[in-house]
């Protein structure tokens, strides 16, 4: 079962970084190919949200397509409208938003008879969503350097690490595979700290 947090931890973890890249790099390129790679994100949320709902497949491929599912929305929301629309779901006017999301997404968790893999995709969107509000909250109000920047990425790289531990008490795929995915949000939530302090070099900085 040690095998089912790694596989989890390890493929979404490459599936943000290819997803960044290509945004990043079809964006310097030509607005017409960052437009297609928009649009390539849009097509794959609700296939692989698709795919999440076929029992023919097993359950960590339904649960992964889920995430990936997730992964993609927010790829085209909250990274291409972003920069093409200049919809900033992410900045603090859209809490009210959010909220009303993540009291769906409290309900989803608790609903008896849905599926795992469509908890997976709205539970990793909004948790993306939720992390960037809260740091760009922080950077533009209070500042890149402000304490609670420290605060934050320090209770996040905790907790992260803390995520992975827990796993170890549970031999469920799905549960596996949540706290797998909690795990890598707060590591990379640290990573975007560290991006923002100009530690070292970001994506759009390369």
């Amino acid at each position: 079962m040690r095998k089912i947090y790694s596989k989890t931890f390890l493929i979404t973890l490459a599936a943000f970084g290819v997803t960044y890249m290509l945004l990043v790099f079809s964006s310097r390129i030509s607005p017409s190919l960052y437009s297609i790679v928009g649009i390539l994100y849009a097509v794959l949320a609700p296939v692989a949200l698709l795919l999440s709902g076929r029992n023919k497949f097993s359950i960590f491929f339904r649960n992964m397509s889920g995430i990936l599912s997730g992964l993609f929305l927010w790829g085209f929301i909250g990274e291409f409208l972003e920069v093409r629309n200049h919809l900033v779901i992410a900045d603090s006017s859209y809490l009210p938003v959010l909220l009303v999301t993540l009291s769906l997404l409290a309900v989803m968790l608790v609903q008896n008879g849905l599926r795992n893999s469509y908890r997976f995709a709205f539970g990793h969107f909004t948790g993306i969503w939720g992390m960037h509000m809260w740091m760009i909250y922080q950077f533009e109000h209070l500042g890149k350097t402000h304490w609670s920047t420290y605060v934050s990425a320090a209770s996040a790289l905790i907790l992260g690490v803390m995520a992975f531990y827990i796993s170890k008490k549970y031999t469920g795929t799905s549960r596996r595979m949540a706290f797998s995915l909690a795990s890598l949000l707060l590591l990379w939530m640290v990573l975007e700290y560290v991006w923002g302090w100009k530690l070292i070099p970001g994506p759009y900085d390369l």
